[in-house]
């Protein structure tokens, strides 16, 4: 549907004299699509390029399908605020302040100097009405006795620089900002989708504030399904606009009316597509800038990056996991529903073996299992570091204790070297999937070599998915992003997803004091969940060393490596200034540098 009421400053703006002024102006397109060598055009890889093309990406961020809401729409979208999860800040950007009113009540402050691409105002009414949409989502899907979201109850503008936010409870200032700016049903985190005054945000918006029940389901059928609206017609509020969609190229020119626009001074940025998801190659053969993510590399092939290729969002990672099945409320019978059978397992690995097949991209994580991110224990960023030194630390071939934790549980060795289950049976492990991961490789030769067979079986991933859904396997292997402390907490990860696929118990008790496995005075009945939703409230670093301590003690899943989760871009050409928080923190660093008062993407020009 066509947008409501459209206007544009009076007079020409500096946007307009650039584009249409004489001695050519600017050149669109800068030549072609493609573009070829080194111009003033930054060129990134698109991320998500084996998927869907740029003709048929939309910009609805509640249809998950063909979407282009993050690539390239958190280029040409802006947010309220950013968030560094890695190091847990918060940045002003169009929401220039933010404060607790009252103990539930969070008000952003926006700025007046953003507009739409078409002109108009943007106002605090544009975000609340995208809040708004995602918690009527919410309350829909939600059962009568729970909460649309664990922490926002309502939103609303009470004027054209307000929005305020109502929580259900007192939250600390940077928790409760964080919650309220992350996707609660789609891809909202990455921008400013809906515009107050569009016909079409505002059927929707008032359909999903008005309708029964009965009329919701195709209401959310009609919302997440459709394409709008479409890239190519998109009207943003970030520093590029859209100029050209291609078919394996989508760009942009810069928007000169953005706040930052005087920071910038090149006039384009393309997103390119290519037939696989790896930027190596286009990289080191100068086809584009930099890309978001897929370094570093391994180590035969770094030579042919270019000279002064730097790293960014080094902050980022990923853990590689050995998960266990904990067998709570399956049927499927597994050996570790045993705590301590997880542990002697953990013991029995051999990090050290792995260290020589790292070849370059992954890093031992060489600490207790505990749920922090490898990079903030490697440099130290954050108290946890200093509190698992305490911790117990496995995956050092100690046989020994292994064969303890094994006895305590009724397991013994026969004459052979064999380890015998309680009921006498032969104890084998088994082991879906994992086969390309050589820490597994490593676990399944020190487990044989310490007499616990196993067995190997590799599965198509629609068996995988709905095997470690229903809890039929022994271990598996798994990848967690690992992009920062509270990140790794969430609410709907830990007691949601991870529990769904390790099935470990969400009530257990822990050893304590915490640091003393032994539990010299007694233990701790925690709610996994109820910890989480408490520390979030209180932000009491206490409930997170309790938490750190309990995966450390039942070890659901066992960090074994991680691999750094950072992108590229070329130094040669192109300068980047931004706080480290932002460049080495945030996931959409080479979207948000253009936007921020504090940074920019500078163009130097070949040598």
């Amino acid at each position: 549907m066509p947008e409501g009421n459209s206007w544009r400053r009076s007079g020409p703006s500096r946007r307009d004299v650039l584009k249409y002024g004489g001695a050519g102006g600017v050149a669109l397109l800068a030549g072609c699509l493609g573009g070829g060598g080194s111009t003033d055009r930054f060129r990134v890889f698109d991320a998500e390029t084996s998927g869907t093309l740029p003709s048929q990406r939309h910009c609805n961020p509640w249809n998950p399908g063909q979407r282009g809401t993050w690539h390239p729409g958190a280029l040409i979208f802006d947010r309220p605020v950013i968030y560094s999860p890695s190091e847990d800040e918060v940045y002003p950007l169009i929401a220039t302040d933010w404060e607790m009113a009252d103990d539930t009540t969070l008000e952003f402050t926006f700025s007046d100097e953003w507009t739409w691409h078409g002109g108009d105002q943007l106002v605090a009414d544009d975000w609340v009405m995208q809040l708004q949409m995602s918690l009527e989502i919410l309350d829909y899907q939600a059962d009568d006795d729970e909460r649309p979201h664990q922490f926002i109850e309502s939103a609303e503008a009470p004027d054209e620089q307000t929005a305020r936010i109502h929580l259900h409870e007192p939250l600390s200032e940077t928790v409760a900002v964080q919650n309220v700016i992350a996707d609660l049903v789609g891809d909202e985190s990455r921008g400013i989708f809906t515009k107050h005054t569009d016909d079409q945000w505002i059927e929707w918006h008032e359909q999903l504030q008005d309708a029964d029940d009965g009329e919701m389901e195709s209401i959310l059928e009609e919302l997440t399904t459709a394409k709008y609206p479409s890239l190519e017609d998109a009207v943003g509020n970030g520093p590029f606009e859209v100029a050209d969609i291609g078919d394996n190229v989508m760009v942009f020119e810069r928007y000169d009316d953005h706040p930052n626009a005087d920071n910038l001074n090149f006039s384009e940025y393309s997103v390119h597509l290519y037939e696989n998801n790896n930027p190596t190659q286009p990289y080191a053969n100068n086809e584009v800038d930099a890309a978001h993510t897929q370094f570093p590399v391994e180590d035969d092939v770094k030579q042919q990056l270019p000279t002064e290729h730097t790293l960014i969002k080094e902050g980022f990672s990923t853990n590689k996991l050995f998960t266990f099945n904990c067998g709570h409320d399956v049927s499927y019978d597994t050996p570790f529903e045993s705590a301590n059978v997880r542990k002697a397992v953990c013991h029995v690995f051999d990090r050290q073996q792995v260290v020589q097949l790292l070849e370059g991209v992954n890093r031992m994580f060489d600490w207790p299992p505990c749920r922090v991110p490898g990079n903030v224990l490697d440099n130290g960023s954050h108290d946890a570091a200093d509190w698992v030194e305490d911790f117990t630390k496995y995956g050092q071939n100690d046989t020994e204790r292994a064969a303890e934790l094994l006895e305590r549980e009724g397991y013994e060795r026969d004459s052979s070297g064999t380890w015998l289950t309680p009921d006498g049976e032969t104890f084998e492990v088994n082991i879906m999937n994992g086969t390309k991961r050589k820490d597994f490789g490593v676990l399944k030769e020190n487990l044989n070599d310490f007499g616990i067979e196993t067995n190997q079986e590799q599965v198509d991933d629609a068996t995988f998915d709905e095997r470690r859904q229903a809890g039929e396997f022994d271990m598996m292997p798994d990848g967690s992003s690992a992009n920062g402390i509270r990140a790794l907490w969430a609410l709907d990860l830990v007691p949601n997803w991870v529990q769904s696929i390790s099935h470990f118990e969400p009530e257990t008790e822990i050893p304590m004091p915490v640091g003393d496995p032994e539990g010299t005075s007694g233990t701790k009945t925690i709610d996994i969940e109820e910890h989480i939703r408490q520390w979030q409230v209180t932000d009491d670093d206490e409930y997170h060393r309790e938490l750190l301590w309990w995966w450390n003690q039942n070890v659901p899943q066992m960090e074994a490596m991680y691999q750094p989760d950072a992108g590229a871009y070329n130094a040669a050409n192109w300068a980047l200034d931004a706080p480290d928080s932002i460049i080495d923190g945030t996931e959409d660093a080479l979207y948000l540098i253009p936007k921020m008062e504090d940074a920019t993407i500078e163009y130097l020009g070949e040598d």
